[in-house]
């Protein structure tokens, strides 16, 4: 089993954006096992929408943010085959009809946690993509921070 993360830390976001993307190779698929949000700023109660969508096919990445740093959680592992990419305030497209796997809300000052049991874990084939879309945007800016942690299949 080959497990890795890819996180930010201290972004400041202020708008919908697509918070975390992964984007399995050509012939790797993957299997969602956490989604982690939090934010230090904010200090009042606020809920913001927050979707885990699966994008089938023909996907265009995002832009607007950076590209995601994956990291194995075991260091003997071989290097990711999956693409990433963080706080893209464009986000991604698809040519088929998204697929939102999980609808919930974010509340800011208790964080978002996503930790499905092994059998409810949501599976990306290859060439798909995985987005945490932020769906509503902040009343101000908040610093956030967020990891994904997703395991390639062979």
């Amino acid at each position: 089993m080959r497990v890795y993360t890819m996180q930010f830390n201290n972004v400041a976001v202020t708008a919908v954006q697509d918070l975390l993307a992964i984007y399995p190779g050509a012939s790797m698929a993957i299997k969602i096992h956490e989604v982690i949000v939090g934010q230090i700023t904010a200090t009042v109660l606020g809920n913001l929408r927050i979707s885990l969508k699966r994008l089938p096919a023909t996907v265009t990445s995002g832009s607007g943010g950076s590209a995601g740093v994956i990291q194995s959680i075991n260091p003997s592992d071989a290097a990711a085959t999956s693409t990433g990419r963080t706080n893209d305030t464009v986000q991604a497209t698809t040519s088929g009809t998204s697929q939102i796997m999980r609808s919930d809300i974010y509340n800011v000052l208790n964080g978002y946690i996503y930790l499905p049991p092994i059998e409810d874990r949501i599976i990306i084939k290859p060439s798909q993509a995985f987005i945490v879309s932020l769906d509503t945007a902040p009343a101000s800016s908040e610093t956030m921070s967020a990891t994904l942690v997703y395991e390639e299949l062979f």
